[in-house]
């Protein structure tokens, strides 16, 4: 044996007792319901580790097939029986090309001799508008989906053409066993998904099977309590087209959608459709999933839809329709059944209100630039464990914090939040003169912010609970840096440091006036309890992820200590430990770290692992 191999081997069997002792489960996008985004049960990665020992890529897990591009969050289940009669500590892993990889996340092999293939992806044309910027060859498996660990059962949803050109679609959900792969016993059918509903005028409003089911599932509970009876719930959410119908017709519209399942019975419990009367109002949240409390009560937050159409006016109304909102549902049953109905809800501002600014009142956008693309949906929910709050902000990068049990049921009235609203990735200073035009109709004035860099929050913040710190929130907007905020039990947030490092980095610069940079930084946090947090983060490293793949870089930030030295504007620094690069960027795919493992979904058709690297006779890294 070389040295260089004696050497690596001693390093494995001393890192040994760090990371094979297989106890997370990774069953859900961001880790729980509540979509914190925190692993609170990471012993192996601490801040004095990765100074002194840094971070190697020990593998990849690759994909093959005709478009093994990655959108969905991989999933893993630690010491797990499979088809080859071992236990494995798993990863699966699911492609546009409608496969699932089962993989060894300790030796990277691939423990089913093939990938499952769930049928043929459809293959949009040119101008598909399910596809506009052309960037995915096939749409099969778009959605994270959900592991219930109880049935061993991974439920996803998935589209399926069955025609030579690819093009006629159909939305499917499966329930597929976590050992084989196969279709789960007694669930064998893949269940269509369809919706429908009548509106106040009687029109029919249907599900488009051309809508995107981007939104992780979301299964309540994950984990039955013991004595506790009642079917599990899966929640599937589905987007709607911004852009309302020529003649103002609702049924030729798309609609935000949530469709629920009974998954014990295998059949649809329920559907609520959030723009019945208008348009738009879709649940997307750059691939984040709804979020639901302790009692299954489901949180999301909906997208563009309802403003002047001429000669009519179409408008989401908080009677009927609820785009630009914070909604709270719940599945109720009566004697006509159950149903999934809207107990709660929030609308900051209407769409309906917002102006067209000339290039000669604002630089650098050019003449008739439309801002009133301010999609709240364009992040989702968190529900900050231990209180009674949930937070939100989306394009217009104002954190919005509310009383879960009391969220105001009214449009544009900020008495009605827990607390005063922040504006949560743009540089507050700047920008706080948008808040004091605000109306009652929510007319937010956001021309004094309309001379910068976009700064949309894509995904959702993470919170966690920090010893030293206290609670925190994490946010990374487009062009922008990590930003970390303190969270009080009354809901206030307030600006704590910030990293020095910048998303899309060319475009971020004030000396390009090129628009874009999206989506800034989908981020994870690992932490044992309350200690040794580190912040992950993907960000692309150049470019605009949303017009083309660009290059992408991981990083990883101290989350219980600031660096020594503060940023030049004088607010603390967040204090990066580590970078890597070399992969194409995964547009709304966030890291996951569980046992010891950073994984990192790319959109070359792999997964990278990375552990903690350097040998021990190496000298430690500089950290900046």
């Amino acid at each position: 044996m070389s040295t260089k191999k004696r050497h690596m081997l001693i390093w494995v069997l001393l890192l040994f007792p760090m990371w094979m002792h297989g106890g997370t489960n990774v069953l859900t996008r961001s880790y729980n319901d509540a979509r914190t985004g925190a692993n609170t049960s990471e012993t192996t990665f601490t801040r004095h580790r990765i100074i002194t020992m840094g971070l190697k890529k020990v593998f990849s897990l690759s994909l093959t097939g005709d478009d093994p591009r990655i959108e969905a969050q991989p999933l893993y289940l630690p010491d797990t029986m499979m088809s080859d009669g071992r236990k494995h500590d798993v990863l699966y892993v699911f492609s546009m090309s409608n496969r699932v990889w089962a993989f060894d996340s300790n030796t990277g092999e691939a423990i089913w001799p093939h990938p499952v293939s769930l049928g043929p992806p459809f293959l949009p044309h040119p101008g598909d508008p399910v596809d506009l910027k052309g960037i995915n060859k096939s749409f099969g498996i778009l959605s994270t989906p959900v592991i219930d660990a109880d049935s061993g059962t991974i439920y996803l949803v998935y589209w399926l053409s069955d025609d030579a050109t690819h093009q006629n679609r159909e939305l499917k959900l499966s329930a597929l066993n976590v050992s084989d792969g196969q279709p789960q016993h007694g669930k064998e059918t893949p269940l269509s998904i369809q919706a429908s509903q009548t509106n106040s005028s009687g029109k029919v409003i249907s599900l488009n099977q051309v809508q995107k089911q981007r939104a992780a599932l979301l299964l309540t509970p994950l984990v039955r309590s013991p004595g506790t009876t009642g079917h599990k719930m899966l929640y599937v959410a589905f987007t709607g087209a911004e852009d309302p119908p020529a003649d103002g017709d609702p049924s030729k519209a798309n609609h935000g959608w949530v469709i629920a399942f009974d998954v014990d019975a295998w059949k649809q419990a329920g559907a609520w459709v959030s723009t019945p009367s208008s348009f738009g109002g879709g649940i997307w949240q750059a691939s984040q999933g709804p979020a639901a409390d302790d009692l299954g009560n489901v949180y999301l937050m909906t997208s563009n839809g309802g403003y002047l159409v001429s000669p009519t006016k179409q408008d989401f109304n908080g009677t009927t329709d609820f785009a630009e909102s914070f909604v709270k549902l719940s599945m109720t049953s009566g004697p006509d059944g159950s149903a999934l109905k809207l107990m709660d809800w929030f609308s900051p501002f209407r769409d309906s209100v917002r102006k067209e600014w000339s290039a000669s009142e604002v630089q650098p956008f050019p003449e008739g630039y439309d801002y009133t693309d301010q999609d709240l949906g364009s992040a989702g929910p968190v529900l900050p464990p231990g209180t009674n709050l949930v937070v939100g902000a989306g394009k217009d990068a104002v954190l919005y914090v509310l009383d879960r049990n009391h969220m105001g049921k009214a449009i544009g009235d900020f008495s009605k939040l827990k607390a005063p609203p922040v504006f949560f990735t743009f540089d507050p200073d700047r920008t706080i003169a948008a808040y004091k035009n605000a109306s009652p109709t929510g007319n937010l004035d956001f021309k004094p912010m309309l001379g910068m860099k976009t700064h949309h929050l894509h995904g959702s913040p993470v919170y966690w609970k920090s010893r030293t710190l206290g609670p925190m929130l994490f946010a990374w907007g487009e062009n922008g840096n990590l930003r970390a905020y303190s969270l009080s039990p009354s809901g206030r947030a307030k600006l704590m440091a910030h990293g020095a490092e910048f998303a899309s980095a060319n475009l971020a610069d004030p000396e390009n006036d090129s628009l874009g940079g999206m989506p800034g930084g989908m981020l994870t946090l690992s932490a044992s309890g309350e200690d040794n947090g580190i912040l992950w983060a993907t960000i692309p490293a150049e470019g605009d992820a949303n017009a083309a793949p660009v290059p992408g870089m991981v990083l990883a930030y101290d989350a219980s200590e600031f660096a020594k030295v503060p940023n030049h504007d004088g607010v603390p620094r967040l204090r990066k430990l580590w970078q890597s690069t070399g992969f194409t960027y995964s547009k709304f795919c966030s890291p996951i770290v569980a046992d010891g493992k950073l994984f990192v979904p790319t959109y070359d058709g792999r997964i990278d692992v990375y552990m903690l690297g350097e040998p021990p006779h190496a000298h430690p890294r500089k950290i900046g």
